[in-house]
């Protein structure tokens, strides 16, 4: 492999998805019929992976074994019960390395309950982390990547470590924190790209309620990071730098696709793994020129829209060819 090639790690969750589709979710002491339920393959770490991998290759390239442009590493663990056994091809069928991908003898894969709204697309999540909580504290960077792919879906300690090894390393890194959780300063200290929604920018930031997203993004600067980013549904996307925000300079609103909404699930993975992808081909093209947020932001606005367009997680998530140019 060429050293030039762009390699990303997603150093996070595997997690089986147990879907149930419902007009509605049911009150307290509610029974009610459900219109259908599934089995998948999820995990905001291997949905991202996915995003990752499917966002930088055909599926005929996939299917057909053909080298893609980028290498796209799954980093975590799953149990030996009944099903692991096809989350790990699975996954390769979306061109994605797994050799770092544990199987702890004694242990159950992530499970995740997801109950979703047909009229509205929207979903609910109840997570039981299986192995994901017994990766173990230890260096999980190579040093070769591009780029690293953090979520919030393994021990917070195993995180934080693995962030602070990427940049000893000088590789460059992203985290999606979520489920958020308030973090320790040293986890935004240097790092270069975050990802938040509406919900975890105000509790990571701090800040009730966010009307001013420039408030919001000046509380994360501060503290360290390079490029926020702030998913914003339907609204679109906002963005700031550190630079354009030593400059006193206004963040950028990228707008949102419009599109009709089957299941938001996996959406944020979509975008993050597009984004991921931008910034792996930049860094590994070291041309010296800026990167383009405005076009990476759009490009993962277009692949997020395809994604809720259809039902699942995984599934749903489309391949490079299948994302309109915008």
């Amino acid at each position: 492999m060429s050293p030039q090639t762009p390699i990303i790690s997603v150093i996070g969750s595997l997690n089986v998805d147990l879907v149930t589709r419902t007009p509605r979710v049911p009150v307290g002491g509610e029974t009610l019929t459900s219109e259908s339920f599934s089995i998948g393959y999820g995990g905001k770490g291997a949905n991202q992976a996915v995003a990752c991998a499917r966002l930088s290759r055909t599926q005929s390239q996939a299917q057909n074994g053909q080298k893609s442009d980028i290498e796209v590493r799954m980093v975590g663990a799953v149990g030996d019960d009944e099903f692991s056994t096809g989350f790990l091809p699975s996954l390769k069928e979306s061109g994605l390395v797994v050799d770092r991908v544990q199987v702890l003898k004694g242990k159950k894969t992530g499970v995740a309950v997801i109950i979703v709204e047909t009229d509205s697309g929207q979903n609910r999540i109840m997570l039981c982390p299986g192995a994901n909580y017994d990766v173990p504290v230890k260096d999980l960077v190579e040093g070769d990547e591009s780029v690293v792919l953090f979520q919030l879906e393994l021990p917070l300690d195993v995180v934080l470590h693995n962030m602070k090894t990427a940049r000893e390393k000088g590789v460059d890194t992203i985290i999606n924190p979520a489920p958020a959780i308030p973090l320790r300063d040293e986890a935004y200290q240097g790092l270069g790209h975050l990802i938040v929604n509406e919900t975890e920018a105000a509790i990571l930031s701090g800040i009730e309620n966010p009307t001013n997203w420039d408030e919001v993004a000046a509380v994360f600067i501060s503290r360290g990071v390079k490029t926020v980013v702030i998913t914003l549904g339907g609204d679109g996307v906002f963005y700031q730098t550190d630079k354009r925000h030593s400059q006193s300079q206004p963040g950028k609103l990228v707008p949102a696709r419009k599109v009709k909404v089957v299941d938001t699930t996996a959406a944020g993975d979509t975008f993050a793994g597009a984004y991921t992808v931008a910034v792996a081909k930049w860094k590994a093209a070291a041309s010296g020129e800026e990167f383009d947020l405005d076009a990476a932001i759009t490009h993962a606005n277009c692949a997020s829209s395809m994604t809720v367009q259809k039902a699942g997680a995984q599934s749903s998530i489309p391949w490079v060819d299948e994302v309109p140019k915008m």
